[in-house]
Formats: C-alpha cells, structure tokens, sequence
C-alpha cells in the first residue's frame, strides 16, 4: 500500500518544478522531505495531493492513478496541510474544525462532534474551540489548521495520507516537538505522513526516511544518518556542516552550518542559482 509518483515532471514557464522524480511513501514510517528553497518540497507534495497536475509521468495510490479518483472520493483518502496559512477567517475553531468533516457530509452529528472533539484535544484546543479564528496567535491559528487536517481524516480507513508542508513554521518549541511527536504517531499508527521541514536537526529526530531535493529533483534518499552525514547535503545546501553527536542518546545527530565563503561574499548553491 503505497502512494508512488512514477517519471513525475512538471515545467511551468520554463522554470522546472518537478524533474523525472519516481519514488514511493509506505504506510508506517514518518517521510520527510528537505532540500533549499525552490528545490521542489511543496511542488512534489502538491503532486501528491492531486492538486498540482503532472506535466509528464504520473501519482498512483494503491496502483490506482490519482486522476481517477473523485475529489470526494480523494478527500476522505488525504488531507493536506499547505505551507501558508490563512490569516483571516470569519469562523470560530470549532467552525473550522467542522469544515474538515465535509468529505464525510451525511454522517451522524454526534461523530462529527467526536471527530472535533479528538482533532482538538490532539492540537491542544479544547479551552478555543469557541474562540474566534481571527483573535488567535498565529501559532495558534497554525495548530488550528493542523487540527482541521486531523478532523478531516478521523476515522478514515488505515492507511490514510497526511501531507504537512512545513508543520512547525509557525510553533514554539514546545509545539514543533508535540507536532512531529503527533506525526510520528500517525505514521506508527498504520497512516502515510509526509511532511516538509526546513529544520534538519528536527528532521534527524524525528523523521525515518528522508529525502533531499535539489532544483526539483529528488537527489538523495535514506535514513536521517544516512543522508545528513553524506557530502552531497553540503553541496545541495551551499553550507559546510559540522556534525555533533552526543554519546548519551544513541543515534543523535546536530548539524551546524556555516557558510561557504569565497573572496566577494557568500558563496550560493551552484545547481540552483535562482531559488525564492
């Protein structure tokens, strides 16, 4: 049970989003997708909602292309999480919660209610839900939407996919642990979880399979030790990263970078020169 892209490209105006990327995200592990800005993350992970449509090659879920599933019928399979937030909502949080459960319109009143009640609890909402959506922190707006994404896939038939493009942007640090901890739990739980971070150190604690992305390829896979101790993370990135393990936590990895400098300044990543 795995959700693929095969040969997957996409060129918008001659900029290159998606290049030839073939890969494929397995119940049970918590995939995390890195790589600079521009690189691809959120093009791929548009890809795999079935909201950006493949110039070449194609998304399948189970064998089964993307395309042909109704958007009813995709919606009670994925719920994504995009990387901006809206700011202004006329509704209060249990309004928005609710507005997650329209896939399943038609269900008992009291599972909906259940389903807002768990997203909330999850997202650390239950003393908001009343509140106004516009009168919230924008890290708690950000844990809003996180929860709509939870309502929206409660009770949804293992496996299911949650797509997190930068999760932890708006968090303290406390909810960028708790988030990643969640998603972790959801991918142990039986769920798909694919999410962006920009965060390696968070992405070396918490992330089981990871993929770097440069200029809209998929460049490197494998498991966080893997791809954050290979050379080619410090190409991709422009950086010269150190490594630190601490020998109490097995496994620990934290990178520090600094950046490569050369006689007239900073000295960007070559393969991308015009990355937002």
């Amino acid at each position: 049970m795995t959700l693929a892209t095969h040969q997957l490209t996409r060129v918008d105006a001659g900029c290159t989003r998606l290049a030839d990327v073939t890969v494929a995200f397995a119940p049970g592990d918590l995939h995390v997708l890195i790589g600079p800005n521009g690189s691809g993350k959120t093009s791929l992970l548009q890809a795999l909602a079935g909201d950006l449509a493949p110039g070449s090659g194609r998304v399948s879920w189970q064998g089964r292309d993307l395309n042909r599933f109704d958007r009813r019928g995709l919606a009670r399979l994925r719920a994504a999480l995009p990387q901006q937030m809206p700011e202004h909502l006329p509704y209060r949080v249990d309004e928005i919660l609710a507005l997650g459960r329209l896939p399943w319109a038609g269900e008992a009143r009291a599972t909906t209610q259940a389903a807002i009640l768990r997203a909330a609890g999850q997202a650390g909402l239950i003393e908001h839900l009343a509140a106004a959506y516009n009168r919230l922190s924008g890290g708690q707006r950000a844990r809003v939407q996180l929860a709509r994404v939870l309502a929206q896939l409660d009770g949804a038939p293992l496996p299911a996919v949650f797509l997190l493009d930068e999760p932890t942007a708006y968090f303290d640090p406390y909810w960028q642990h708790a988030c990643l901890a969640l998603a972790r739990e959801l991918a142990q739980a039986g769920h798909v979880v694919i999410c962006v971070l920009h965060d390696l150190n968070l992405a070396a604690q918490y992330a089981d399979q990871l993929y770097l992305m440069d200029a809209g390829r998929l460049v490197l896979t494998g498991t966080p030790e893997t791809v954050l101790n290979c050379p080619r993370l410090d190409a991709v990135y422009g950086l010269r990263f150190s490594r630190l393990t601490d020998p109490a936590v097995p496994g620990s990895l934290l990178l520090r970078g600094q950046p490569v400098i050369a006689e007239h300044g900073v000295v960007p990543p070559a393969s991308s020169p015009a990355r937002a």
